[in-house]
């Protein structure tokens, strides 16, 4: 299918899925660079359904007429992708398409002064301060062939320690980040834009079925630079259990003293204030007379005009490893090289001799260094691992992903959940159900995008309807420690094949449950549940029977595996630590089995869900690995990935 053809299908999709008023052209050229961000094999599969949708088959079998979607009348068109969505092995590609689309329209538009925006009273980027982003000092590969002492791969929470802390010891380092860097697309404060290039898969990564949305920093400064500047450490009783796992009885204790010193270098405190959003959840709990706890956050900022800290910090103020660990890495001489993407690492006689890497270009290069520290993610980090020669029954495995789903609950007045401080209150009441697995009530910073994302679609119309109160709805969320897991693949193709375990989904349905008490307690006339059939709750029946049989419903539905819009934000341990390699890929200092010179400093390493945001542990873990590795070299010992 030629570039016009699938343009033009895909203007007859946008036609059918978004309200009239919206730009096409517009949202048609967003969704086209959205899709080029998506992998080349998942980029096919969605040009073969636009390509089935253009053709007479695909309109005999959708519309029951022998001629392609452009051709049919508008609402012919919106009936046909509905039956679409009723097939279903084709049901993953309509959810990928209206999903594009979606997001492509609300998370951008037009820009400012779009009617899309108008209609939900979204104003866009903040008019009132210029941004003023510091810039990141980053450095031009010197040759296509060159020599440090260390390789960093990655650049977010876990390389932004390891480089610092390995410049700082005097290495020649290299920090290579596939992503663009932050800063021009921070100062846009746009959506779209900034999910786009800044998240990886373009914002649209999702598991294999599509049944969990995948939010992942992709860019210089990583997770740290996108996300919402919650600052938790693991549950004491949590790190003492993986202590003993790994039998590392200190193992507690080193980690807190590294907590201590990431706090430190990242100003972590907690929240003094609320937006309406958080303040939602705050005082439900109060008038409930549940826990409820303000976050420590790693951003001092507390303004009410601000929000976007979700597509990058534009005033420097949300302390990332751009603005820290980084910039303390480039200080003591490290060099950054954004728009590298390492293919896989160099290993000869067991020990690690260098990276091949491309450059944005797509240009060959090659870094000779006898250690590389990879800090790729746990989704890119495995298959790494495993086009680098890495063998292990645990590689791509044990992948956690915090399944997260969220309830809206509606207000008579507005909320405006894109605006101030973006998580600084949570409630811990379901977070130890069983064992210490449950699941925390947090809130989420809901711009246009993310907010029409997350409402199935079931027409225009009926779309646009479900998304107009957006401006008065507090997003409450559900984020469950699971036990159950998923793989990533680990070799070219890095799908994610992730099935929500119902002992998980028990405690998701409980929080859920909550949340809708929450709300209802803070003075919501209706709370909704982001199930694909609407299952919502006017406060008018909202009695204790009403919303035991909500709860009951809740549970009912997930036990049923009724289709339910899932997210994930924290994703871990596909390449976990353990006692032993017959247990896992790296021991408990990060090294990789039975690869000298081979470490991993990112989530991947998490021995099992860690029930909390997961940045302060991945660096206080960098930490814990650079700092054993400078005392093996101190005392003269080598890098083996053999356990000491």
């Amino acid at each position: 299918m030629h570039d016009g053809a699938r343009s033009d299908t895909l203007t007859s999709v946008v036609d059918a899925v978004i309200p009239a008023a919206a730009d096409r052209t517009v949202v048609v050229e967003r969704a086209l660079g959205l899709l080029a961000a998506l992998p080349a094999h998942k980029q096919r599969q969605l040009a073969g359904v636009l390509a089935l949708l253009g053709t007479p088959a695909g309109g005999l079998l959708l519309a029951g007429r022998p001629i392609g979607l452009a051709a049919l009348a508008r609402p012919e068109r919106e009936r046909a992708l509905l039956r679409l969505g009723g097939i279903g092995p084709l049901r993953p590609a309509f959810d990928a398409l209206t999903r594009l689309v979606l997001f492509s329209a609300y998370g951008d538009g037009g820009g400012a002064g779009d009617p899309l925006w108008a209609e939900l009273g979204y104003p866009g980027p903040r008019a009132d301060r210029p941004a003023s982003v510091p810039v990141l000092p980053l450095a031009t590969p010197p040759a296509a062939h060159f020599a440090v002492d260390a390789v960093v791969v990655g650049s977010g929470a876990g390389g932004g320690v390891a480089a610092a802390l390995l410049a700082q010891a005097g290495l020649r380092v290299a920090v290579l980040e596939a992503g663009p860097p932050l800063e021009p697309v921070a100062a846009r404060q746009r959506e779209a834009d900034a999910l786009g290039a800044l998240y990886l898969e373009g914002g649209l990564c999702a598991s294999d079925d599509l049944g969990v949305s995948i939010l992942a920093g992709a860019c210089v400064g990583g997770g740290t630079s996108v996300n919402w500047s919650t600052s938790l450490r693991l549950p004491t009783p949590l790190a003492a259990r993986w202590g003993a796992a790994l039998a590392r009885p200190a193992f507690a204790d080193e980690v807190a003293a590294a907590y201590d010193t990431v706090e430190a270098r990242l100003g972590v405190r907690p929240a003094r204030g609320h937006n309406r959003n958080n303040a939602v959840l705050a005082e439900g709990c109060a008038a409930l007379g549940w826990p409820v706890r303000a976050i420590p956050r790693n951003a001092p900022c507390e303004d009410e005009r601000c929000g976007y800290c979700g597509f990058g910090c534009a005033y420097g103020e949300k302390r990332s490893t751009v603005v820290t660990y980084l910039r303390d890495a480039v200080d003591a001489g490290a060099a950054i090289y954004a728009g590298v993407r390492v293919e896989r690492v160099l290993i000869a006689g067991g020990a690690v001799c260098g990276v091949e890497a491309v450059d944005g270009a797509g240009r060959a290069l090659v870094v000779d260094a006898p250690l590389v520290v990879l800090a790729a993610g746990a989704l890119r980090t495995p298959g790494l691992l495993g086009r680098s020669g890495v063998r292990s029954p645990h590689l791509g495995q044990h992948l956690h992903l915090h399944p997260t789903s969220a309830l809206v609950a509606e207000f008579d007045t507005p909320v405006e959940a894109w605006h101030g401080p973006m998580q600084t209150v949570l409630c811990d009441r379901f977070a130890d159900l069983d064992d210490g697995f449950g699941a925390v009530i947090e809130v989420a910073p809901a711009h246009p995008g993310i907010q029409a994302l997350g409402i199935p679609w079931a027409g225009a119309a009926a779309h646009a309807a479900e998304l107009a109160p957006a401006r008065n709805r507090a997003v409450l969320i559900a984020l469950a420690r699971d036990r159950g897991a998923g793989q990533v693949g680990s070799g070219v193709r890095t799908d994610v094949r992730y099935r929500l375990d119902p002992y998980d989904g028990a405690h998701l349905a409980r929080a859920l449950a909550g949340a809708a008490r929450i709300g209802i307690a803070a003075g919501a006339r209706r709370v909704r549940t982001l199930f694909r059939e609407p299952l919502a709750l006017e406060a008018s029946d909202a009695n204790e029977a009403g919303l035991t049989a909500l709860g009951e419903e809740i549970a009912r539905r997930i036990a049923a595996r009724a289709p339910l819009a899932l997210f994930s934000a924290h994703q871990m341990g596909s390449a976990r630590m353990a006692a032993t390699e017959h247990d896992g890929v790296v021991d408990p200092e990060g090294r990789v089995y039975g690869v000298s010179g081979l470490l991993v400093a990112d989530a991947s390493v998490f021995p099992s869900a860690s029930g909390v945001n997961p940045m302060l542990t991945i660096m206080a873990l960098a930490g814990r690995t650079i700092g054993a590795l400078s005392e093996r070299r101190a005392a003269g010992s080598s890098t083996s990935a053999s356990p000491s």
